[in-house]
């Protein structure tokens, strides 16, 4: 009774309703997310880069679950991709440092734009801080790109904080969600 012309329905009503619970979850996540960066300090940048992570590792898990419901031998591929994790890692270990130290600067707030600092041999007054740079402008007018994890790993000298800066950002107005 449950199959049509060969094709069990059931099975693929169950594989629909999980593909739908998959990208409901990650709505959710995204939704209860939005609103805990809306209270915070995070730019908007950030808060999207971070709503689009938290999305896609859910779909991410959902698919591998469905997958695993499909009853397909995941122990050779889970071996093959663990082995391509591994190597994608140790290439991105530099970007993976310099976000999480991006998230730690910003959430601490040691330095802020406005800010006149020097860190390691870069000197200048910050214009910008992103999720994996900050940028200072020296008393040369030159710009430099500086990863944040100089900010963790060396001495930093903050001379004066020049102007007050307003950093929080209503993520919902600029349509993440």
């Amino acid at each position: 009774m449950s199959e049509i012309l060969g094709v069990n329905v059931v099975r693929w009503m169950e594989i629909i309703l999980a593909i739908a619970l998959t990208f409901m979850v990650a709505y959710i996540l995204s939704s209860i997310l939005n609103a805990i960066l809306k209270k915070t300090s995070f730019p908007v940048e950030t808060g999207k880069r971070i709503i689009s992570v938290t999305k896609y590792a859910t779909y991410a898990v959902g698919a591998i679950l469905i997958i695993v419901y499909l009853a397909f031998d995941v122990i050779g591929a889970l071996v093959g991709l663990g082995f391509l994790g591994l190597a994608i890692g140790f290439g991105l270990a530099s970007v993976i440092s310099n976000f999480a130290a991006g998230i730690t600067v910003m959430i601490s707030k040691s330095v802020v734009v406005g800010d006149e600092v020097k860190v390691a041999f870069f000197e200048g007054k910050i214009t910008k801080i992103t999720i994996t740079k900050t940028v200072l402008e020296t008393k040369d007018g030159e710009i430099v790109y500086v990863p944040n994890s100089f900010f963790l790993s060396n001495p930093v000298s903050r001379k004066k904080h020049l102007e007050a800066t307003e950093h929080k950002h209503d993520i919902e107005k600029e349509g993440i969600v």
